[in-house]
């Protein structure tokens, strides 16, 4: 970020006190004038500024994302809108939650995009290294060579009525960007078929686990959409890409922190909610199993909070992708293991954990 000059200093007027004349004959001054006091300097205190815009794109649209060298984005990813009166919360405490908080931690400044979608905001606190509250959880096989931004502030980028579950209306954005450039934000908004998904995601986690419900994140979102999407054009069924590129490796390369957890079907179907409905039912029948399966345990662990989920059509069924997040490291189910290649993987996949 550029540093504001340090206004001048600010020269206080002295104040130079004349002795009278003695009285009576002498004439004379007694003593002299007295020495001026020294000018307290004073500064303007630092200050840093945040430049960018928030754009609104198609409730099916994601991208475009560069991994390894292809580029990736829906075919409508291009039809953008200014999103006007959006808050947007920039600083060093990252903003978990899917709504502004009633107060703002401590460094962090909220702002309101304009009728365009630009906003600027000014702090106080200069750009640092992302914190452990919301940390970049690197792949074991950093493949795509990610590198954090070694400075910057966290930004969240919430909708006017945008509560992280609804359809139609924008999915809560969370990133850390780096320093010294305007940044440009897009945000999509869930279909139906999506927020009934979480919906039903949502219930099964309370009535199985007690779990708390999960919330929409714009780059989880926009990930499930991607390998959904390209596992349905290349007509594979894997965590990992055609490049040998999982889930980690994707979900920071779209702009995510924190840790993800994949989990992928490929159900029957004739409409994106079935796809949905039989995915899930699938998640949930391995709770019978002993010890349960791991898709039935990432589904209702408490350490996820935010879910991307994509019901992509394919020929006699769907690509069904869910994305589920852990803004720290502290997960108890994902991370201790790479995701298994299944016999729906490219040729030439391997077990990389990326």
């Amino acid at each position: 970020m550029r540093r504001l000059p340090i206004a001048p200093f600010v020269v206080l007027a002295a104040s130079v006190v004349f002795v009278a004349c003695g009285g009576g004959g002498g004439g004379g001054t007694s003593g002299g004038a007295p020495t001026p006091p020294t000018p307290t300097p004073t500064s303007t205190p630092a200050t840093y500024s945040l430049s960018g815009t928030v754009s609104q794109i198609p409730n099916d649209a994601y991208g475009p994302a560069t991994i390894m060298g292809t580029t990736y984005q829906s075919a409508d990813a291009g039809s953008t809108t200014g999103l006007a009166n959006a808050t947007v919360v920039v600083g060093p405490v990252p903003i978990i939650g899917a709504t502004p908080p009633a107060t703002l931690p401590a460094g962090d400044v909220i702002v309101t995009t304009s009728a365009t979608g630009a906003f600027t905001a000014m702090l106080a606190v200069a750009p640092a290294a992302p914190t452990s509250a919301e940390p970049f959880v690197l792949p074991t096989n950093n493949i795509t060579g990610f590198a954090p931004p070694a400075a910057g502030y966290y930004v969240e980028v919430f909708a006017h009525g945008a509560d992280g579950l609804s359809a139609g209306v924008p999915i809560p954005l969370h990133r850390f960007v780096a320093a010294g450039s305007t940044i440009a934000l897009r945000v999509t908004s869930p279909s139906s078929a999506e927020a009934g998904a979480l919906a039903t995601v949502n219930s099964d986690r309370a009535s199985n686990a007690g779990a708390a419900p999960l919330t929409f994140d714009e780059s989880a979102e926009e990930v499930a959409r991607l390998h959904a999407s390209d596992e349905a054009a290349r007509n594979y069924y894997c965590h990992y890409d055609v490049r040998n590129a999982g889930p980690s490796s994707r979900y920071l390369t779209v702009g995510g922190t924190g840790l993800t957890g994949e989990q992928l079907d490929a159900p029957t179907g004739t409409t994106a909610v079935e796809g949905f409905a039989n995915a899930e039912a699938a998640f949930l029948a391995e709770k019978a199993e002993s010890p349960p399966g791991g898709h039935y345990a990432g589904l209702v662990d408490s350490a996820h909070t935010w879910a991307g989920l994509a019901s992509i059509a394919i020929s006699g069924g769907f690509q069904v992708d869910y994305e589920l997040i852990t803004p720290n490291a502290q997960d108890s189910v994902v991370g201790s293991s790479g995701y298994p290649v299944t016999s729906g993987c490219p040729t030439g996949t391997l077990d990389n954990n990326s």
